[in-house]
């Protein structure tokens, strides 16, 4: 019996070696860092913006961001990981599910986002320190609507149609459940970029944060900043722009290539 044994764990283990047998790892098909500034101090963050290929024409973006230095100590401002998982569909990428990882009061919060395409509606589900998972609420889901790194790539694959300069761009994005929606407001082309101001506002808010950048001809940020209260200015400076993908950013075949079309 123990002979057999051995030669059962030796016979499952060749077949899990096997070729094929082991899943392949996603194939990263972008990761953008980002060095994160705050008044006077230079160097308090880095973020990854990073963009998975799980399958053909199924893909996962993920932003994580740690703090850098004694930024350490107070690393709860900063959310650990966004997540979102979306699908090459109709010339654009569709968001399915979108999560959040993060620290709230000594809390691990976890918030999931979900897209019911077949039944029209969006459900945010929380779960507090891996405990159960509730759902905090459900809205209809009629038109487009976005969390921001789906939005970061379809911009980046010309998705939302043509927006000239000194043209202005409503896009949906995720509800608190009331609507909630950023307006991009296009500038001119400088020596660092395209410039745009993006107005970020709710139904229930009384003023619109405001948030500057400059775009390459990628349309990927290579500086970003807003007002930070009392602290100043917070600022995002992209430290490895030769890791941009200028072409084939989805890795479809020529066919399947993202062209411009209008939102559905």
């Amino acid at each position: 019996m123990r002979a057999a044994r051995v030669w059962l764990i030796i016979i499952l283990l060749f077949l899990s070696l096997a070729p094929g047998a082991l899943a392949a790892a996603p194939e990263v098909r972008e990761n953008l860092e980002y060095q994160i500034s705050l008044g006077p101090w230079s160097d308090v963050a880095r973020v990854h913006l990073v963009l998975k290929e799980l399958k053909p024409g199924h893909y996962l973006a993920e932003f994580s961001g740690a703090a850098q230095g004694m930024w350490k100590l107070l690393s709860r401002w900063l959310p650990e990981r966004y997540q979102t998982e979306m699908l090459y569909r109709d010339g654009r990428l569709q968001p399915v599910v979108y999560r959040e990882e993060f620290q709230e009061k000594g809390q691990k919060i976890r918030k999931e986002y979900r897209f019911d395409y077949d039944h029209n509606r969006l459900t945010l589900w929380r779960q507090v320190d891996g405990g159960e998972n509730l759902k905090e609420w459900e809205v209809p889901l009629t038109s487009p609507v976005y969390d921001l790194l789906s939005l970061f790539y379809n911009v980046r694959l010309d998705a939302l149609g043509p927006a000239p300069g000194g043209a202005s761009l409503r896009v949906m994005i995720l509800p608190d459940p009331k609507p909630r929606e950023l307006v991009f407001h296009i500038g001119g082309v400088t020596d660092e970029g395209l410039k745009v101001m993006v107005d970020s506002a709710s139904a229930s808010a009384g003023e619109a944060d405001q948030y500057f950048m400059f775009l390459n001809p990628e349309r990927v940020p290579t500086q970003a900043w807003t007002r930070a209260g009392i602290l100043g200015k917070l600022a995002g400076l992209l430290v490895n722009p030769g890791e941009i993908k200028k072409e084939g950013l989805l890795g479809l075949p020529p066919a399947a290539s993202p062209i411009s079309k209008a939102p559905r």
